[in-house]
């Protein structure tokens, strides 16, 4: 097992559990474990170091797959998530290639993310 670092940043003005889908090496059909981590609003800088594990793929890294945020609305739990679909598309890229991902905004049925280093 290998570790993976990111830095998760929460603009969204939301309180939301952000859950990481970890890659099992490097096709992102392979479907390792999942992380969850609380990262509220009003958290001095809106920031979170993360680490998780998972198996690395062929340069040793640990890949993710997909992001799922969720947070109340009213009486309900409502969550939106994104999903690697092909290896080095937009998302892919987002995930695995910078070392911050940085929830943007999201509604029911959309989730805007930036990356950066």
């Amino acid at each position: 097992m290998a570790e993976g670092k990111k830095t998760l940043i929460n603009n969204s003005g939301k309180d939301i559990t952000v859950t990481l889908f970890i890659r099992d090496g490097d096709s992102p059909r392979d479907e390792g474990g999942h992380e969850s981590y609380d990262l509220s609003a009003s958290a001095p800088g809106n920031e979170l170091e993360v680490i998780y594990v998972g198996d690395a793929g062929s340069l040793g890294y640990v890949y993710l797959n997909a992001l799922l945020a969720e947070w109340a609305e009213g009486a309900n739990m409502v969550g939106v998530s994104r999903r690697v679909v092909t290896r080095s598309d937009a998302w892919d890229d987002l995930l695995n290639t910078n070392d911050t991902v940085t929830i943007d905004s999201l509604t029911a049925g959309q989730l805007d993310a930036t990356g950066s280093n």
